[in-house]
């Protein structure tokens, strides 16, 4: 009998299989990048009778894409939103459309260095790099009155620029990695991390993995500034947080003067309370603008 014969039918089926797998791969790869094109939107403000504004500005070479559902007015307070790693300002569309929120600031949402629109893929580690190209947009349309509101991997770096820049008068900051000692480590990070497996990553998911390699590092170096900042600072944390622990509610107690501070602790809740508890952020967020 003719073994070719019966290795053609497993042959033929080994091919379709890796074949498929490629396929999931790419797809993966493509859409796990949170990717929110200026088309796409385009078509989202239009839904809510808004024309966004999507503009950029230059950091060391770098083109720092950001947007916002109205013409930025530097006569208006405005809010700046920071994502963490990974992610993109799409993370916070719920409060860009937010009809209360609008009426009340500029709201300005971005894609930090190495993601989205942002020079994707090639990672910024630098938390100071980080503060100083979302500075470019205070300074560009000269913004006096600035929020900040940070999630995860992005408080840092909004903890730095309190610290840096006198046009920041507040900083909603939720979950927040910001305890070197308490930096957390995954298994299926690695993935991201080892060569034999990097390739078939995200190009978001590989950046996400160069600042967690440095993160701890940078996180000692920047230890100091929090003492340093000047202004009000709200900050959030759930108490199932599994992803950032809890302890770096602590940390944040700790190193962030009492006089500016306002810890808020939110029982029973995990690491995704900047949706959970939108009313609640943007209940502060309209009481600050309103009252200072």
């Amino acid at each position: 009998m003719d073994s070719k014969k019966h290795l053609k039918p497993f042959t033929h089926k080994r091919y379709i299989f890796f074949a498929l797998i490629l396929i999931l791969l790419v797809s993966f790869n493509t859409l796990a990048d949170f990717k929110e094109s200026d088309k796409k939107l385009e078509r989202v403000f239009k839904k809510i009778g808004k024309e966004v504004q999507i503009s950029h500005v230059l950091h060391l070479g770098k083109k720092l894409r950001y947007y916002s559902p109205e013409k930025i007015d530097a006569s208006k307070p405005s809010i700046i939103f920071i994502h963490g790693a990974p992610g993109t300002g799409g993370n916070f569309m719920d409060y860009l459309k937010d009809e209360d929120l609008i009426n009340s600031a500029n709201l300005i949402c971005l894609d930090r260095l190495g993601y989205g629109y942002s020079d994707l893929g090639n990672a910024v580690t630098s938390i100071t790099e980080q503060a100083e190209s979302i500075y470019a947009i205070i300074q560009k349309h000269k913004l006096k009155n600035v929020t900040l509101v940070a999630w995860s991997f992005g408080v840092p770096i909004a903890g730095k620029m309190a610290a840096m820049y006198p046009e920041i008068n507040h900083s909603v900051l939720v979950a927040g990695a910001v305890s070197a000692e308490h930096e957390k480590y995954f298994k299926l990070g690695k993935l991201a991390h080892w060569k034999s497996t990097r390739w078939m990553m995200p190009k978001s998911f590989r950046v996400a993995d160069d600042e967690k390699s440095t993160h701890e590092e940078e996180l000692t170096n920047m230890q100091a500034d929090w003492s340093k900042i000047k202004s009000k600072v709200t900050y959030y944390h759930g108490t199932k947080d599994w992803i950032v622990p809890y302890d770096n509610m602590t940390f944040i107690k700790d190193n962030v003067n009492n006089e500016v501070l306002t810890a808020k602790i939110i029982e029973g809740e995990g690491h995704f309370i900047i949706f959970s508890e939108f009313e609640e952020i943007k209940s502060r967020l309209l009481n600050f603008i309103t009252n200072g």
